[in-house]
């Protein structure tokens, strides 16, 4: 009686942990993504805890400031103490680290930064996004 007990849970777990398996997802695998826009990936600063998000614009929508601040209330509504978030229009150009060469540095629509530490809250536009010289930078 207690092997045929035993038996059955065995198979009863073999036959169920397939789903239970397939149903969990880490924070790297949940699609978000807005209207005009799409995190492509997080990177870790080290090993802080603390993320650079990479987020693709949609070409025809990168000089809509809206899709930007939609993006940034989404991905940094649940980050208390930092958030930071780099936007590019061409998926192509998005680093695969925190660091970025010229080309990709060339093709950054935007950044911007929360740092509750450091008293920062700002985003800042490529100046072919916005060009007003006290909120954009030249690339």
């Amino acid at each position: 009686m207690i092997k045929k007990l035993i038996s059955i849970t065995l198979i009863t777990l073999v036959h169920l942990w397939p789903i239970s398996g397939s149903t969990q997802q880490t924070k790297s695998q949940l699609t978000v993504n807005g209207d005009g826009w799409r995190l492509v990936r997080s990177v870790q600063l080290g090993d802080s805890g603390k993320y650079i998000h990479m987020v693709l614009i949609n070409l025809e929508r990168d000089t809509d400031k809206s899709v930007y601040g939609a993006a940034i209330n989404k991905i940094c509504s649940s980050e208390t103490d930092f958030c930071r978030i780099r936007f590019w229009n061409e998926e192509r150009y998005i680093p695969q680290s925190t660091s970025f060469t010229d080309g990709q540095f060339k093709t950054l629509r935007a950044e911007y930064t929360f740092n509750r530490a450091g008293s920062v809250q700002e985003i800042r536009y490529a100046c072919t996004v916005l060009p007003d010289k006290g909120q954009c930078f030249s690339n």
